[in-house]
């Protein structure tokens, strides 16, 4: 057998090319998953929703911009054949890799260290799995995760007793408790089996599995089929708002285990399930079709929305926001602030010192959103927003200053329902994973404060027509569970 040498400058022109091409062009086969989810929905809000999302991806494949805001930590999957040698560093190479298609694509960076919060700076370093494989070529399969779905995901060590009915159990309830948060529908890659890190990586690597291709083992795929409906059942629909599409695909791996042990891990992956694959084969690189050739012909969904919609000028009122219920949509007008995880941090600690904040509070509206950088010719990148919950820690002190509404995505916790209800505020969730479409009802956009947190910075933005549900009112109505009360 001949051996190819690889050099690692390839590598890293792959790598560099990949996550520009996976942020940007959804793959063929969730496209038109989504595309069979919307003609098979029955709920009309939520075909709504599921024309939304591929007029998203359309806009992406057209204007360059990322399909959701959050390009995610970039996982990488290595497989190298006996015919192929590296000659240098893979994992520098890599890392170079990201480096370069996050700065050339103008895509998002989201990497810090664990215990400072310290940004990195360059979306490096990247995670990467390794496998030697018997089959010839070298193949590079690159998944960017974004941590509204990575963060729902979870891991449980079962007794062999549960079986797999204990199997099915656990991930229904996760799915269930994650609603509407992991940004739906998605798919559930699900590993069973080996150790505790082996289930971690069985469900992760699940997730590079084309949409609707089964496990080749019939029990597995009975039991993907069967999780599929059991999920679908469950009423969550696109976004948490209803409907029968919860989940595009359920992905199952299974490895041997430990006779005392079964353990099981669910890795959810939102709508947005970008991937993208190279291969050396014969002394070439070829990258795998992508929905890059596909037009999914989605356009007015917006208008469609916005007809539903009331106006809603900005800033707001108590009068304003005391006409809101649960369930209205609103198209909101003027100017917002920003804010995610660090910006809360810092102005609680602003209050704490007793120092004043850099901006007015006082009847604004904030957006739990970190924009991808602009490219050339557009005023910001993919704007979508973050999962609240994430705030909750925060809220009551910043809705203590008289903020008047919070607009993110996903459910918030009781206490933050009862303090939007004590302050008289308003929760707004917006479209989750659609960072184009939204960026497109942005007319303008400033860092004003904390401009060393990058993506985390506090923004004014000016936004028109911007599309939002309340989801929490001034009365403490909770629109999630007015869908699904359980």
């Amino acid at each position: 057998m001949a051996v190819k040498v690889i050099k690692t400058s390839e590598i890293e022109e792959q790598v560099a090319q990949l996550i520009q091409q996976a942020n940007r062009f959804l793959p063929l086969d969730v496209l038109q998953a989504m595309e069979r989810a919307r003609d098979a929905e029955e709920d009309s809000g939520a075909r709504l929703i599921l024309d939304i999302l591929l007029e998203n991806a359309e806009l992406s494949r057209t204007s360059g911009l990322p399909v959701c805001q959050d390009t995610g930590i970039d996982v990488v999957f290595v497989q190298a054949g006996p015919d192929c040698l590296v000659e240098g560093d893979v994992m520098s190479a890599i890392n170079s890799g990201i480096a370069r298609g996050t700065r050339e694509g103008y895509l998002r960076k989201s990497v810090c260290d664990p215990v400072t919060r310290k940004n990195t700076g360059d979306n490096t370093p990247a995670v990467v799995h390794w496998f030697v494989s018997t089959e010839p070529g070298f193949r590079l399969s690159v998944l960017p995760k974004g941590c509204g779905s990575e963060n729902m995901s979870a891991l449980k060590m079962l007794p062999p007793s549960a079986g797999l009915e204990g199997v099915a159990d656990f991930v229904l309830e996760r799915i269930r408790q994650a609603g509407p948060n992991p940004c739906p529908p998605g798919i559930a890659g699900i590993g069973i089996g080996g150790t505790m890190e082996q289930a971690a990586l069985l469900a992760k690597k699940a997730l590079l599995r084309p949409v609707g291709k089964s496990n080749p083992r019939s029990d597995l795929a009975q039991l993907e089929q069967s999780l599929l409906s059991r999920i679908n059942g469950l009423g969550i629909g696109p976004q948490g708002l209803g409907g029968s599409t919860s989940a595009l695909s359920v992905a199952v791996e299974a490895f041997p285990c430990h006779i005392a042990s079964l353990p099981v891990a669910l890795n959810i992956q939102c709508h947005a399930a970008r991937r993208a694959v190279a291969c050396f084969q014969d002394g070439r690189w070829k990258m795998e079709e992508t929905g890059k050739i596909m037009a999914t012909g989605r356009s007015g969904a917006m208008n469609s929305l916005l007809s539903l919609a009331k106006a809603l000028d900005l800033p707001l009122s108590r009068e304003k926001v005391s006409g809101l219920r649960a369930g209205d949509w609103v198209k909101l007008s003027g100017r917002i602030l920003t804010g995610r995880d660090q910006t809360h941090r810092r102005l609680c600690e602003l209050m704490d010192d007793g120092v004043s904040l850099p901006v007015e509070l006082e009847n604004q509206l904030i957006y739990y959103v970190g924009p991808s950088p602009a490219p050339p010719g557009h005023v910001i990148g993919s704007a979508g927003p973050t999962t609240s919950y994430r705030m909750d820690a925060y809220t009551p002190r910043i809705l203590s200053r008289g903020v008047l509404g919070l607009m993110g995505k996903g459910k918030r916790s009781p206490d933050v329902v009862e303090s939007i209800k004590e302050h008289g505020a308003v929760y707004l969730a917006t479209i989750g994973g659609a960072g184009a479409f939204l960026s497109s009802c942005i007319t303008a956009s400033r860092v004003v404060a904390f401009e060393d947190l990058g993506p985390e910075a506090l923004y004014e933005l000016e936004v028109k027509d911007f599309p939002a549900v309340v989801i929490n009112d001034s009365l403490g109505n909770d629109y999630y569970s007015m869908i699904r009360p359980d």
